[in-house]
Parts: structure tokens; C-alpha cells; sequence
């Protein structure tokens, strides 16, 4: 069996990709036939220069909602500039009576007179809607500081090893057979549900968030499925099995996502999800697109390695570095194991495959995006649990979004 299922080079593979907000998630129902590889063409995605990768791309157009200068993104909930974002964040803590306008109590803010009158841009700042309470804390700063220093030391101290490398020098058939049996047991089980003589309603389908979510049970399902038939997965303690699924699965479902067919018919007319009822109008339908998209190029590169980081990422005992919440495994032991006979399994695919300089490229690249997905995941958990539709969601919802 081919463990090669699709081939691009290198230079297309290391370029990043834009999202494009025109995807959607549920057309992916539509054709069993077509590949993801597909995606990029269909998308007509836009790629950077290999010495550009990493770099955000520059907003053009964008004008700060307090005083008219050019920003770049969002701060605080609201488009502003750099300098209007350092303001808030200085100022937005403070006791506003505290503070006096100089003239009427009314300055018309703009990027020449900003900083005239504290008071008047202050008060600017909260009546456009920007969002104090998401200024972190000196405590929640050094947290996250720490975190990224972690998984940083952990990342390099991994990579220099040199008998690491050193030992991974073929693959043997006992690798070969385990390497065909991933991309076997995940096609078996994690195709998505067809949905016959679908015919999207309207281009528009706004849906409460429950509604939402429970479209994805079936999804959701085969791929806890797929786990479940993995052989390591089933030599674990009942509970232990219950907690890795109810802790993991929803984080690991935009690279699910990557992974799954997506069709291309010019022909039907796709529908495109608005959540609706979610704090500050966001749409969770395109936070999960634009992170399913960002690993949609290793896919298309090599999915045989997402498959397997897949499986490593899901024999995790906190998964979300996040969550501060601990849970004790009562085989935690042997899930290390588990997972550590999977990182060799990938490095020794890789490494044969591709060199290690390489990698150690693919690697530190998807290392790199994953962090970027926590802390999205984590954020879209604080929009789930602020939303009251969440009552009325499927059992099985519940637990696998941790709210039960």
C-alpha cells in the first residue's frame, strides 16, 4: 500500500496560505470523490515567498475606529492603531471620573490631537465598544510568557538530541505495516456522513450555536470512532479512555477538518453558516475555517504526517496549556509511552523520507500553528460557555465541549 497519497514540492509546501473566508466546513458533505488537495486550487489560495513565512500579512485599509490612523488588526474587540491600543490598554483600569477634559468634555479624537485630551479619548474608546476586561494581567501575561518558554525549551531539547536522530536510521516492515494501518483505520472511519439530494436552503444559514454544534455530532463521532479502534487506545483504563476523549477531541477538530474531502461543483449553490446569538456577533463557523485552513497545506503536502500527529496530539494528558485544570490518568505512565512511540514512529517516517534538516522544518512549522490553535480553542470555549443556547445542545456535545 502507497503511504504516499499526495505529492507537492517543498517550495509550495513551506509558502503559507491566506484563509479565505468563502470556504465553508458543510461542503464538505456534498462530494465522497474529491480530495482535499483540491482545496487549494478551488481557492484559488495565494502563496508567500519561503522568506516571508511567518510574517503576517499587512491589512491594508484598515483605519483606527478612535482617531482615524491606519491600523493593522483588532484590539480589544474593535479595529484601532497600535498607539490607541497602548492607550486603552494604559488608561482603560483606571478611574475614569478621575480624569478631566480641558475644553468641553467633547473632543473630536483624531490622529492629530489624540493625545490633547486623555478624558475625551478614553471615553471614545469605551463608546465604540472596546473591551476592558480583555486587557490581561501582569499574572495572566507571565503565565502565557511561561508557557511559550516551555514548549519552546521542550521543542529545542527534542531536536538536538543527536542520538535521537541517530537511532532512526530505517523502516522496518513492523513500521511500514503500522504506517499503512493509520492511514487505513483513519480512512475507514473518519469519512464524513453523506447527506442525500442535499440542496442548501439559502446562501445565508444563520444557526443558534446549539444548532450548530450538533450538525458536527456526526463528524464528531467517526472520529472518535477512529480512536477507539486504534489498538494502544484500547489497552487503557475505561476512565482514562473517557478523559482523553472528553478533554481532547474538540481541539484536535480544525486538523480533522484539513484532513477530510472537500468538493468542488460549480453547479450547486453552497450555504454559508452565520452562528448567531454569540457574544459580540462573532462567527465560530469561520473561526474554525480559518484554523482548519492553516493546516490544510500539510495535508496537502504529506496527510500520512498529520495522521500521525493526529494520534500524538490526542495520547495527551492536557492537551489545552491553557487550562490550568489538572486531571489525574490512572495509566498516565503508559499514555507517555504511547505517545512517545508515535513521535518515533513520525521522526523515523520523516526523517527517512525527507532528511532531518526537513524534519525538523515540518515539525517546528506545525508546532508553531498548533500553539496558535490553542489559544483560538480556548477563546471559542469562553464564547460556548457565555452562550445560553448551550442548554438546549446534544448530550454527547456537551461532554465532548466540556460542559458537563
Amino acid at each position: 500500500m502507497n503511504i504516499d497519497c499526495y505529492s507537492i514540492t517543498e517550495e509550495d509546501f513551506i509558502n503559507e496560505m491566506e484563509p479565505n473566508n468563502n470556504d465553508t466546513f458543510d461542503e464538505y458533505f456534498l462530494d465522497s470523490n474529491l480530495c482535499v488537495s483540491t482545496m487549494i486550487k478551488k481557492y484559488d489560495v495565494p502563496m508567500l515567498d519561503n522568506n516571508e513565512y511567518m510574517k503576517k500579512t499587512e491589512k491594508k485599509n484598515l483605519q483606527c475606529t478612535v482617531c482615524g490612523a491606519r491600523a493593522f488588526g483588532y484590539n480589544f474587540d474593535r479595529i484601532t492603531c497600535e498607539s490607541c491600543k497602548a492607550f486603552f490598554r494604559r488608561n482603560a483600569l483606571k478611574n475614569i471620573m478621575e480624569l478631566k477634559c480641558r475644553f468641553d468634555g467633547n473632543c473630536d479624537i483624531t490622529i492629530e490631537n489624540r493625545r490633547f485630551c486623555t478624558y475625551c479619548r478614553i471615553k471614545k474608546c469605551f463608546a465604540i465598544g472596546m473591551r476592558k476586561e480583555w486587557i490581561r494581567s501582569e499574572q495572566e501575561k507571565n503565565k502565557n510568557r511561561t508557557i511559550k518558554q516551555t514548549k519552546r525549551r521542550l521543542q529545542i531539547s527534542i531536536l538536538r538530541q543527536p542520538e535521537y536522530f541517530n537511532s532512526l536510521t530505517i523502516l522496518c516492515s513492523t513500521d511500514r505495516i503500522s504506517l499503512n494501518n493509520i492511514t487505513h483505520c483513519y480512512d475507514q472511519y473518519t469519512s464524513e456522513p453523506s447527506i442525500v439530494d442535499y440542496c442548501a436552503p439559502q446562501e445565508v444559514l444563520s444557526l443558534r450555536l446549539h444548532d450548530f454544534y450538533n450538525r458536527k455530532k456526526p463528524i464528531i463521532i467517526n472520529l472518535i470512532s477512529y480512536f477507539k479502534h486504534l489498538p494502544d487506545f484500547q489497552q487503557l483504563n475505561i476512565d482514562d479512555q473517557a478523559t482523553l476523549i472528553k478533554r481532547n477531541i474538540r481541539i484536535l477538530l480544525p486538523i480533522n477538518y484539513a484532513l477530510l474531502k472537500t468538493p468542488s461543483h460549480s453547479q450547486i449553490r453552497y450555504t454559508y453558516i452565520q452562528t448567531i446569538g454569540c457574544i459580540n456577533n462573532i462567527n465560530l463557523h469561520s473561526m474554525y475555517q480559518i484554523l482548519s485552513n492553516t493546516f490544510v497545506p500539510f495535508v496537502t503536502f504529506n496527510p500520512l504526517i498529520i495522521k500521525l500527529l493526529l494520534i500524538i496530539l490526542f495520547f495527551t494528558t492536557n492537551l489545552l496549556s491553557t487550562n490550568s485544570d489538572t486531571v489525574e490518568y490512572k495509566q498516565s505512565k503508559y499514555i507517555r509511552r504511547i505517545q512517545s512511540s508515535y513521535i518515533e514512529l513520525l521522526w523515523l517516517y520523516m526523517i527517512k523520507k525527507y532528511g532531518q534538516e526537513r524534519a525538523v522544518n515540518l515539525f517546528t512549522q506545525f508546532i508553531t500553528r498548533f500553539i496558535y490553535l490553542q489559544t483560538k480553542i480556548a477563546q471559542i470555549d469562553s464564547i460556548i460557555r457565555l452562550n445560553n443556547d448551550m442548554q438546549y445542545i446534544d448530550s454527547l456535545m456537551k461532554v465532548i465541549l466540556q460542559l458537563s
